[in-house]
């Protein structure tokens, strides 16, 4: 067994890289079914060859398991292997990746993780087939399996799909529109994060012995934990805690509006009318500019706003994951593995 859902012994670093030594093979394994040229980008964008093939060393700019640990782990919720939720798992990797791809070329960010993006280096157009394709790819492998659930598994998938699409659709639109109400914003998280990882979440269960209400009940979880991590998201990409290879502030220029930039320019202050100007103007801000608006946003209350949603969203998490009745050493490890991917 991968995780030995008795002992608890293991640190979230430890599962971790145990999760990443699982799902890594098995991702390469289906992503070699796809035809060239299409194999060769997707390869690059995995972070598993250089551009045009070249060998890489170490992991540059690939795209870590870390947050697919968490569903895999989920899959023992009912106290077997946690194994069983394998290949759910990869076409939950899969999916990800193609919100991944898709949304770099939409918002336009040339860098993911310290290197350039799909789209940056081999073109928007062979970025959006090699999306595509690993889409096609997650249906593929999800109708392979042979379970009693695969079919509510197939349906679950495709109405998660649209829901995500949908949301990110609202999310371009509200770009630069200053009237965007919080309610909205906060949609746009739900459609665009929170929905797709439900079903991420919820699949690995679908296919081990679990209970329809504990499967329900992992993906609560997996809702609030996307909702958690938007907020995270938000709040880290204007003042960022780690080195995330690209310059800080991406939604700034964007004048993207997230939930707590409308916290902010409803606050009725001098500072929130600032901000409502800024996010009706055009043109691309420089970095002081960047820094001013982040500023704003701060002493208006939009990111003490961003922290109290996350940490609320957790709560809610734990309070799902426990209602789903996972072993004991199973539940703090999911847990501890949910609040270091987001620390």
């Amino acid at each position: 067994m991968l995780f030995d859902l008795g002992s608890g012994s293991r640190t979230a670093e430890e599962i971790f890289d145990a999760g990443g030594k699982t799902i890594d093979p098995a991702v390469r394994s289906v992503v070699e079914r796809l035809p060239s040229p299409l194999l060769e980008a997707v390869r690059y964008h995995y972070g598993w060859a250089g551009k045009d093939g070249a060998s890489v060393t170490g992991r540059p700019g690939g795209v870590g398991r870390r947050g697919l640990v968490l569903p895999l782990l989920c899959a023992g919720v009912d106290g077997g292997p946690a194994e069983r939720g394998l290949a759910a798992t990869v076409v939950g990797d899969l999916l990800v990746n193609t919100s991944i791809i898709h949304d770099d070329v939409l918002d336009r960010d040339p860098v993911r993780r310290g290197r350039p993006a799909l789209w940056a280096a081999y073109g928007t157009e062979c970025a959006l087939m090699a999306g595509d394709a690993l889409l096609g790819l997650a249906f593929s492998i999800l109708g392979e399996q042979d379970h009693p659930r695969t079919h509510q598994a197939l349906r679950m998938m495709s109405d998660g799909w649209s829901r995500l699409c949908a949301g990110q659709a609202r999310d371009t639109g509200h770009e630069g529109q200053i009237g965007t109400s919080v309610e909205q914003a906060i949609a746009v998280n739900q459609a665009e994060a929170a929905e797709g990882l439900r079903g991420v979440f919820c699949l690995p269960v679908l296919f081990t012995d679990a209970t329809g209400e504990q499967a329900e009940a992992i993906g609560r979880y997996g809702f609030h934990f996307g909702m958690a991590a938007q907020y995270h998201n938000d709040v880290t990409d204007v003042w960022p805690t780690l080195d995330r290879g690209r310059a800080p502030g991406g939604d700034i220029r964007r004048r993207k509006m997230t939930p707590m930039v409308t916290v902010a320019i409803a606050s009725g202050s001098d500072a929130g009318e600032r901000l409502a100007a800024f996010y009706a103007g055009r043109g691309e801000p420089g970095d002081e500019e960047v820094a001013a608006v982040a500023d704003l946003i701060d002493r208006c209350g939009g990111r003490a706003w961003a922290v109290a949603q996350n940490r609320k969203h957790m709560r809610l998490a734990a309070e799902h994951l426990q209602a789903a009745d996972p072993p004991p050493a199973l539940y703090d490890d999911i847990l501890a593995t949910g609040a270091r991917y987001l620390a």
